[in-house]
């Protein structure tokens, strides 16, 4: 009886260690998504932006215990974007595009994209965090089944990074 006890909670210490790490590895790449977004040159900053969440769902699957291959990710990734609200993807190539307009529109485009890419990215660490926390593979992951989720994370995060009015 003892011996549950202890195994119940170390288990529940491990599990708080792996959700803090992973939100750490999360909040990281948000940043750092946001931070693409500033990049000056059109769908560079897009290209970016993709490898730092295939970067993101790498270490979670490392942290999971679940080396990823890196393409298959990358295809995880990119229909995970074309999922998040096509008007959305649309405006995030809009503001990455933008970037041809010199001086006024680069900075519209990066600030655009900048909080297009952060909502994104966390949407989709949230996403992947769940999944590998009920025991998901990359193998057994299905976009149809997440796909409600994905959308609402997204609308979270970018009603958080929105200005509040004064």
């Amino acid at each position: 009886m003892a011996n549950e006890i202890d195994s119940e909670a170390t288990s529940e210490a491990e599990k708080e260690t792996r959700l803090a790490r992973a939100s750490r590895i999360i909040s990281s790449t948000t940043a750092w998504s946001a931070t693409a977004g500033l990049i000056p040159v059109p769908y560079l900053d897009f290209a970016a932006l993709g490898a730092l969440q295939v970067k993101m769902i790498s270490d979670l699957g490392t942290l999971y215990g679940q080396p990823l291959k890196k393409e298959a990710i990358r295809s995880a990734v990119s229909v995970l974007l074309g999922v998040l609200v096509p008007g959305q993807v649309a405006g995030g190539i809009a503001a990455s595009s933008m970037k041809f307009i010199p001086a006024f529109g680069t900075l519209i485009g990066a600030v655009s994209f900048s909080a297009f890419g952060a909502a994104a990215t966390y949407a989709i660490g949230k996403v992947f965090l769940r999944h590998f926390e009920t025991g998901g593979t990359l193998d057994n992951f299905r976009t149809e089944l997440v796909e409600e989720d994905l959308k609402k994370e997204f609308k979270t995060a970018r009603n958080r990074s929105e200005p509040k009015p004064a």
